[in-house]
């Protein structure tokens, strides 16, 4: 490959990263409507595992992609599901115990731990003016969200920072993965793979009850924002792993800073919720940081 043509890759990788955010983003304001109609988050869960599996399993079929993971990727594999699972239930419980804020914010250091693990797991420095954008994105959304600290709960502290590190995990292993399959074809694997482990977890939490299945359920609107959660979250792990086939995650990582901020400005355009001035300035300290990241000249290592 080419300087040139690594540039190239990585501008295609970073536009899908962006387009990632943008769906990712919209999973919490489908998956808090559903709840607020009836359908619990977990169950909404194990509804977009499902729903993913068998939407990427055609799509990759109708690209004629191949199902059949070679050997040599299934470390790839395992680390990417595992990451898959921490983030589908370590994120989800850490709101629990602690502030939904605060668990954000714990969530979203994982593009800081990408490029800060980025040497030793890439084989290259991602270079201090990158890793300097990305702890001003890091700030900005601090301030964009707002947290307050006033009561911390270490089990929820704990999860929330597991379920970074797993996010972190997902990036990297996404990429090793990428050299052997299409992101369509290992998202449907890998879904499929903790699918049990998922229905498990939820049946569990609801005592054997699913609301999901219940009659009444089908042609609500609860039902129909649940869909909305996998529908958007599908076409977000797509664009996500999609994007790292294209460009390390140390390149992309950093932009998927943007989720969070299409999140707060959905809510207060649709669910009209407020934001004070400092909430405002960090979204934009978000935003700049984006532009810079997006400005900086690759390296030859990371084409």
């Amino acid at each position: 490959m080419t300087h040139q043509s690594g540039r190239q890759d990585h501008r295609i990788g970073i536009g899908l990263a962006l387009l990632a955010s943008l769906f990712y983003g919209n999973v919490p304001i489908f998956a808090r409507q559903a709840f607020v109609h009836g359908i619990p988050a977990l169950e909404s869960v194990l509804a977009r595992t499902v729903l993913i599996t068998v939407l990427l399993g055609i799509l990759a079929l109708l690209r004629g992609e191949s199902l059949m993971l070679p050997s040599e990727g299934r470390k790839a594999f395992l680390l990417q599901c595992l990451a898959t699972l921490i983030v589908s239930s370590c994120y989800l419980a850490s709101v629990q115990f602690i502030p939904v804020a605060i668990s954000v914010i714990i969530f979203f250091a994982a593009p800081i731990i990408v490029l800060l693990l980025s040497p030793m797991i890439e084989g290259h420095a991602p270079g201090w003016p990158r890793i300097l954008v990305g702890l001003v994105g890091f700030i900005g959304l601090y301030l964009a969200i707002g947290p307050n600290f006033a009561t911390l709960n270490p089990i929820g502290l704990i999860l929330a920072s597991i379920a970074a590190c797993g996010y972190a995990l997902q990036f990297f292993s996404g990429r090793m993965l990428s050299h052997y399959l299409q992101p369509a074809a290992f998202g449907s694997l890998v879904h499929l793979a903790i699918l049990p482990i998922v229905a498990v977890i939820v049946l569990v939490a609801g005592q054997g009850h699913l609301i999901l299945v219940e009659p009444e359920t089908f042609g609500s609107l609860a039902m129909i924002f649940s869909l909305g959660v996998c529908v958007a979250y599908a076409f977000g792990y797509l664009f996500h792993m999609s994007s790292l086939a294209a460009a390390p995650a140390s390149i992309v990582a950093p932009f998927f800073n943007l989720e969070p901020i299409i999140t707060m400005t959905i809510s207060v355009i649709v669910l009209g919720e407020a934001l004070n001035a400092t909430q405002y300035a960090g979204a934009l300290m978000v935003l700049a940081a984006l532009v810079l990241a997006g400005r900086l000249k690759t390296d030859k290592s990371d084409a």
